[in-house]
């Protein structure tokens, strides 16, 4: 039985309430199986890595499966867990799933980073649960109240009633696992959710009631409900709320950017806003933490009044804040970072609010380390364990210009336009997963197409690509960035035989970089370099033991320049070697070391520069290709906008833009797998 409500509020709301934002519980939707092995070895450190320290802002439901074995969890209700393996066709376990779409992969690829990155972002709604236990039965009540503007879409609430936690004296299945958190036992009001046909206006709410009966095998007594909002098409969950939520009676909004590119001396300001969402008087404590050089500065203010470091603002009910955090950067090259956290002095346990913002000042050259965990699920932390591997390469080089940040500031910063001084990105992926996300490659597709260099090394980036049977992480947008960027194809997932790592000597790059040993890094049998081949561009410049493997390939198509390596560069033993990687990778990003004819030569295609240009409604391009091939226009966003064939033999072709937007544009010729260097050419009326 359900019913849903509307409820009225008197509040007075500020016109900067429309972006404010309530802090978002995180949804940690684990697949899960009694008889799984791999479970068993990575589920108790997910649990106490990541579940238990984040009681206050994650909410875990462990969905257990009908694969690959015996699972009574799974028997108890089976149409509940498989309607949500189907919603995120999941096809192994373990596999968490975070926020319905932000996310997904084994327990061990999730990190507190992704935690609290997710918790910050906020959401324009909160949910209010409420519980009745009448004996053999209970009632719901669950209250969604309206804080921000929702974006437009279609959304469902959901209410998933777990048993946590359920304990067993002997295994249930075959894996050895006695210990179950958060079991999923059945959903509300039915397994296709319910749907909300409209949100309630900012400050009030919609409020849905259920009644559902008690199973006599559960432990009643661990019960609870977990409620959470999911677009339907996106499958985003935007909140989740449970009758154990703190009260949290404040609000922080997003800035319009949270990344901007700074210069010296000038401040960089971000506008955020803070509500009372109470129904009464609060004092809110507001404090800024950062990590910037000393030749840099930062602060904040509240209502137009400045702080270096806290203040305690009192906030009547539904009344809003305005803050701006200014950052100046001073000489120092530097990704700086502010964080705003927001307390209450009545609530002291309600989580924290926070929200961070970055600046990129005098950078040229930056260490992205991927934020992804550790492949072997014990050994904590993330690729910046070992970015000083980077930092001291880039040194060896002679460069001046670095900084480090990781895979998800980098993605921000593309987004937010704030990579403007970047010219080469140093990606240290080593062995986590996933080495690739969707939102990485796509903001750096368009950066590399507008004239960006990469360099990318980490073991399993292949295997987890392409191996479709296996790895968890491939995406047809991580494929794509492969196919486009690395000027390889995958052939194997390697072992323990390929230990040596040797320059190709004919390379014009990499060919006198010294032979290495390869280091069995992470320990166990975590050793796993990548076997490719290359094509679609690519030149092979590594080799495993001087055979036929290769372990490494660069490719350039005359607007970008991407090196790959198929093993971590922490896993190179000679440091001598790791260095000269690093300095060569530099050194032909900037084309102090000069590939083209040779690369032309070995593409067999030769591209002119167009006639006249600017153009206006023609122009030509000179040719000399020895096979059919298609002319390729694309924009700056590397969108292939115009094209037209070029036959054998043609050594020039005619292009009409006229039907061309004034603007930039980039010119190419294919031929299969083989892609010409591109140039530039610009329209204008």
């Amino acid at each position: 039985m359900k019913k849903t409500t509307l409820a009225a509020s008197a509040a007075l709301l500020l016109t900067g309430v429309m972006m404010a934002q309530a802090p978002r519980f995180v949804a940690l939707e684990h697949f899960t199986q009694a008889s799984c092995g791999p479970c068993a070895s990575q589920n108790p450190a997910f649990e106490s890595g990541i579940i238990t320290p984040n009681t206050t802002k994650a909410r875990h439901i462990a969905y257990h499966t009908s694969w690959p074995g015996v699972d009574p969890m799974y028997n108890h209700n089976t149409a509940g867990p498989t309607a949500r393996v189907n919603m995120y066709t999941v096809s192994g376990v373990p596999t968490v799933v975070l926020n319905g779409n932000q996310k997904r992969g084994n327990p061990n690829a999730i990190t507190q980073t992704d935690i609290d990155n997710q918790f910050s972002m906020g959401s324009p709604i909160k949910i209010g649960v409420t519980e009745v236990d009448n004996g053999n039965n209970r009632d719901l009540t669950i209250d969604i109240k309206t804080v921000g503007t929702v974006p437009s879409g279609s959304f469902k609430l959901y209410v998933a009633i777990v048993e946590d936690p359920i304990d067993y004296t002997t295994p249930p299945g075959s894996n050895g696992e006695t210990h179950f958190p958060n079991v999923f036992r059945l959903m509300l009001p039915s397994d296709n959710g319910d749907a909300i046909s409209a949100f309630a206006s900012i400050g009030n709410s919609i409020t849905f009631n259920y009644n559902y009966n008690e199973n006599a095998a559960w432990n009643t007594a661990n019960i609870k409900a977990i409620a959470f909002v999911q677009n339907t098409t996106t499958k985003e969950i935007i909140q989740m709320g449970t009758v154990a939520d703190p009260i949290i009676n404040y609000t922080l909004s997003s800035p319009v950017t949270e990344v901007q590119a700074g210069t010296s001396s000038n401040a960089s300001s971000f506008t955020l806003t803070s509500m009372n969402s109470g129904s009464g008087s609060e004092d809110f404590v507001y404090t800024l933490t950062t990590n910037i050089p000393n030749d840099w500065s930062a602060g904040f203010s509240v209502n137009s009044n400045n702080f270096t470091n806290t203040a305690t603002i009192t906030t009547a009910a539904n009344a809003t804040n305005s803050i701006s955090i200014n950052i100046t950067p001073g000489t120092t090259p530097f990704v700086g970072k502010a964080t705003l956290t927001v307390t209450s002095v009545q609530n002291p346990n309600s989580p924290a609010l926070v929200k961070t913002v970055y600046v990129i000042s005098n950078v040229t050259d930056l260490i992205v380390n991927n934020s992804g965990g550790i492949g072997d699920g014990v050994t904590a932390g993330s690729a910046a364990n070992w970015d000083s591997t980077y930092v001291n390469g880039l040194v060896y080089a002679n460069e001046n210009g670095w900084a480090t940040t990781d895979d998800i500031v980098a993605a921000k910063a593309i987004r937010d336009n704030a990579f403007t001084g970047v010219i080469n990105v140093y990606y240290n992926v080593g062995w986590t997963f996933p080495g690739l996300t969707n939102e990485f490659c796509t903001r750096m597709t368009s950066w590399l197409n507008a004239g960006g260099n990469m360099f990318i090394a980490g073991q399993d980036i292949g295997w987890e690509t392409w191996d479709t049977q296996n790895s968890p992480y491939y995406t047809a947008t991580t494929q794509q960035f492969w196919n486009t960027f690395f000027g390889a194809t995958f052939s194997a997932d390697g072992g323990t035989s390929n230990s040596q790592l040797t320059a190709v000597t004919t390379d014009l790059v990499f060919g006198t970089v010294p032979n290495s040993n390869i280091l069995n890094f992470y320990g166990g049998n975590y050793f796993y370099p990548d076997e490719v081949n290359a094509s679609g561009g690519g030149v092979a410049i590594f080799k495993y033991n001087n055979g036929n493997k290769t372990a490494g390939t660069r490719k350039t198509n005359g607007t970008y320049k991407v090196v790959y390596l198929g093993i971590g560069v922490e896993m190179v033993g000679n440091t001598l070697s790791k260095y000269e990687i690093l300095k060569w990778s530099h050194d032909w990003f900037y084309g102090l070391v000069s590939t083209e004819e040779f690369d032309a030569a070995m593409n067999n295609i030769s591209l002119g520069q167009n006639f006249p240009n600017p153009a206006n409604t023609n122009t030509t391009i000179a040719v000399n290709a020895d096979n059919d091939m298609t002319l390729e226009i694309m924009d700056i966003q590397g969108r292939v906008v115009m094209s037209q064939q070029v036959v054998a033999g043609t050594t020039q072709v005619e292009v009409n833009t006229s039907s061309l937007v004034p603007g930039m544009y980039m010119y190419r010729l294919v031929s299969g797998s083989t892609i010409s260097e591109v140039k530039r050419m610009e329209v204008v009326r």
